[in-house]
């Protein structure tokens, strides 16, 4: 959501004591629709998202019902990869996205 004209996640918005509330402006993500309230229409977001398919896949066709061990090497390939939580923030933030949420694939 939108805190104070910032985009950011109200779970880890430290809001100081001497601040009164009543000075604070929350809005929804900018550039999204809105469902209700400050719920914002991820649907565009996410079918970028997907379109790419940003996750682990596999190229053989072993048993998936098994469990395929990681080793720390492969682990250290991710650091920095998997951090992104799909809040949207970021790209609510950026002018490539605000005209172009269909196609725009994010940050």
């Amino acid at each position: 959501m939108n805190i104070d004209g910032r985009n950011t996640l109200a779970c880890i918005t430290n809001i100081p004591k001497d601040q009164p509330t009543t000075d604070l402006v929350i809005y929804p993500l900018p550039h999204m629709f809105v469902v209700k309230d400050l719920v914002p229409d991820m649907t565009y977001f996410y079918k970028q998202y997907a379109s790419i398919k940003p996750w682990l896949q596999r190229k053989d066709t072993l048993d998936p019902s098994k469990e395929i061990l990681q080793s720390p090497e492969d682990r250290k390939k991710l650091d920095g990869l998997y951090e992104c939580i799909l809040c949207a923030c970021c790209s609510t933030a950026c002018p490539s996205y605000w005209w172009n949420q269909d196609v725009y694939l994010g940050p």
